[in-house]
């Protein structure tokens, strides 16, 4: 029997008419909202006033951290999910039975054995299997923890997980989703300055419609050494056809539209909802025939960890028709909530007792951690249309490549140019520098009044144009070979330095061309100003540098690190951590302490490292090997530490024969320098750093790029 629904008095009863920025289109319907925030059920809304508070009588997924599920299992509704311990090897599993997702009684706690160093989130996806009285969960699972510091992040996977008593006891099935680097300390293996933490942080879709079981997996590029960009958070998708019930190996992740990569180790694109993508969880409405995506932008500040993200908290709807094609919507806002700090998302339909489907009404819990009170918000939708939240047209990139990504972008192929280089001419009216650490080389050229233009020449078959969006920015008019082709918002609420303003691609590759961006006059409406930031040009060629592609692999991305004995050269070790022993006062005995190193080499010997060579006993040699016959072009700028007080020489040999060297130098010198040269396949381009003077092992920062240059 169905209990008698509580009586809730409508907080707020609005319908939204929000102002569309930039060039996306209005979702085709309307919605009324009412929020509530009492009488809610505790894994919603746990007891307990403050952020981590020990003392509630529930220990909600250590503060509702991942999103809370539930599932149908023979007629009733059951709410499945952590209760507290998940980073221990016996992990407790709240459950919960009832009529309705409100209304239900707690029953005894489940449990769930594991390993040690990985973690286990019941993060809300729940599927039952009725014939054969079979319970299937997706498990977010956080490992090799202990490598956060130095790296902004941890690793993670998804795994399966499935109980035949309704929860009360679990065994583990194995892992289904994975980066495609996920061995133990393979981290340091993906080239650059990033790595892929791993498909986890999700959410899970049983399409009955399709025949498919979706995973919607929150990824991120995380620095190995700094603080986490949540700029770089991501979304991508993996899907299993419901008759394989979510077997180990029978995942395929979406890439660049098809569902061939494989789930373990594959790779992926991103999936734009938005731009950034989406927190939260899907369900198919009937009354409008299209599949809703509903939760907090990903990339949202959170303040445990950054301040470098998104600012707004809001809760964002976007759409899809067909969910083999994942083709989404621009986002509009459901709730216009910017200082929302609630990320967790849990949707059911309007009798609170679908996951998947709903009609014309569906409810929305919100909530996180202990910043209580949670909400709940009551939408029904209706005729009419709803303005984009507008949403740059571009997600935010790193300035530098990832190869391991399955993304077309994220992987690009591209050589980038910095705003004060000489092939970048600024005029029309004043362009003036801005400094700033996130921005690429720290600065960026600015230009406030209309008519100011930023041009350059390249040759290659897409152009990529990185200009920051902010409160004040403007807007620009682009031209390619002469004729216009575009004209870009750079508004935004908040500054977004790493996106892409514009991007070109489809050129004729064999031909060179002309790019112009000209400030407007008009500017949009919730624009402080008509203010243009250029801060980089990207274009596509073939090119290697050193520091994107630097890896714990030696010859990938071309790149070998070895030493010169006086005879021949010899290849490195890589080091991850240098490692040594201290004594823990509190254990009372030796323990270990670690040194970040993600360096080649040793103090003696020499070492190389992403953007740096330190010669010691013997040089320090980075060596590119030629992968095909063409022309290259060699840029790099020589800089020496100060405080070093040796005196080292900097050459370039090409096949052992010197091409450039420069003397011997002090620690305050700098000196920047290109040349050409022509190459047949397997060629070796050696840059080698060797102490002439002294013995306290100078640094030289050297970050050498080499490009084939196809005119």
């Amino acid at each position: 029997m169905r209990l008698p629904r509580r009586l809730a008095l409508p907080l707020m009863s609005s319908v939204f008419a929000l102002v569309s920025y930039g060039q996306s289109p209005a979702l085709p319907f309307s919605f009324r909202v009412t929020e509530r925030r009492d009488h809610l059920p505790e894994y919603v809304s746990p007891p307990g006033p403050n952020l981590y508070n020990n003392s509630p009588a529930l220990k909600v997924g250590w503060g509702i951290d991942s999103p809370t599920g539930f599932v149908v299992m023979d007629g009733e509704i059951w709410v499945i999910f952590n209760s507290g311990n998940q980073y221990g090897t016996t992990v407790k599993v709240a459950r919960y039975r009832g009529p309705d997702f409100e209304h239900t009684e707690r029953q005894p706690d489940g449990v769930i054995l594991v390993e040690g160093g990985v973690s286990t989130h019941f993060c809300g996806g729940l599927w039952y299997d009725a014939r054969a009285g079979k319970l299937y969960a997706p498990i977010h699972c956080e490992y090799e923890r202990g490598i956060s510091p130095p790296a902004g992040w941890t690793r993670k996977k998804t795994r399966l997980a499935t109980s035949t008593d309704k929860g009360l006891t679990w065994h583990l099935e194995g892992d289904i989703l994975t980066d495609c680097l996920p061995g133990t300390g393979d981290w340091l293996r993906f080239s650059g300055s990033y790595f892929e933490a791993g498909p986890a942080d999700f959410d899970f879709y049983a399409d009955n419609r399709g025949g498919y079981f979706y995973i919607y997996s929150c990824n991120a590029y995380a620095p190995k050494n700094g603080t986490m960009n949540n700029f770089l958070w991501f979304n991508e998708v993996a899907r299993c056809a419901i008759s394989d019930r979510m077997a180990p190996g029978k995942w395929h992740k979406f890439c660049r539209g098809t569902w061939t990569e494989p789930g373990l180790g594959g790779k992926s694109s991103k999936v734009s909802m938005g731009s950034y993508g989406i927190y939260g969880r899907v369900i198919y409405s009937r009354y409008l025939r299209k599949y809703l995506r509903i939760g907090v932008s990903l990339g949202v500040i959170d303040r445990r960890f950054t301040n470098l993200g998104l600012t707004d908290g809001s809760i964002y709807v976007s759409t899809c028709d067909d969910l083999s094609s994942q083709q989404w919507s621009s986002a509009a806002k459901i709730l216009d909530r910017p200082d929302n700090d609630k990320f967790g998302i849990t949707l059911t339909d309007g009798a609170f007792q679908d996951p998947f489907a709903c009609g014309r009404s569906l409810h929305i819990f919100n909530y996180w951690l202990y910043n209580i009170p949670s909400r709940a918000l009551d939408v029904t939708f209706g005729p009419g249309t709803t303005p984009s939240a507008g949403f740059p047209r571009y997600g935010s990139y790193a300035y530098e490549p990832l190869p391991e990504s399955g993304d077309s972008l994220v992987s690009r192929q591209t050589r980038i140019v910095g705003c004060r280089s000489p092939e970048t001419f600024f005029g029309g009216a004043e362009w003036t520098v801005k400094k700033d650490p996130q921005y690429f080389q720290g600065e960026s050229m600015e230009c406030r009044r209309p008519g100011g233009y930023v041009q350059s020449s390249f040759s290659g078959s897409g152009m990529y144009w990185r200009a920051i969006a902010d409160t004040d920015g403007g807007k620009a008019d682009i031209y390619i070979d002469g004729k216009l082709v575009d004209s870009v918002d750079c508004y935004y609420r908040q500054a977004l330095p790493f996106q892409y303003a514009f991007i070109k691609t489809g050129l004729n590759p064999g031909t060179g061309h002309f790019f112009r961006a000209v400030v407007r006059p008009d500017r949009n409406p919730s624009s402080a100003g008509t203010v243009i930031r250029h801060m980089a040009f990207e274009y596509t060629a073939e090119s290697y540098r050193a520091s994107a592609g630097f890896s714990g692999v030696a010859g990938r991305n071309q790149w070998h690190y070895r030493r010169w004995d006086g005879n021949d050269y010899g290849d490195l070790q890589f080091v991850d951590f240098v490692r040594g022993v201290v004594h823990d006062a509190i254990a009372g005995r030796p323990g270990e302490h670690r040194s970040f190193a993600n360096e080649w080499g040793d103090e003696d010997s020499c070492r190389v490292g992403d953007n740096y060579q330190i010669p010691g006993d013997h040089p320090a040699v980075r060596t590119w090997i030629s992968p095909h016959k063409g022309r290259i072009r060699v840029e790099w700028t020589v800089s020496f530490e100060t405080g070093g007080g040796d005196e080292v020489k900097t050459s370039i040999l090409h096949n052992n024969r010197v091409v450039w060297s420069y003397p011997p130098a002090g620690a305050d010198s700098t000196s920047a320098f290109e040349f050409s040269i022509d190459v047949d396949r397997g060629d070796a381009i050696d840059f080698i750093a060797e102490r002439t003077k002294g013995k306290n092992r100078q640094k030289v920062v050297w970050d050498p790029v080499i490009t084939y240059d196809d005119r």
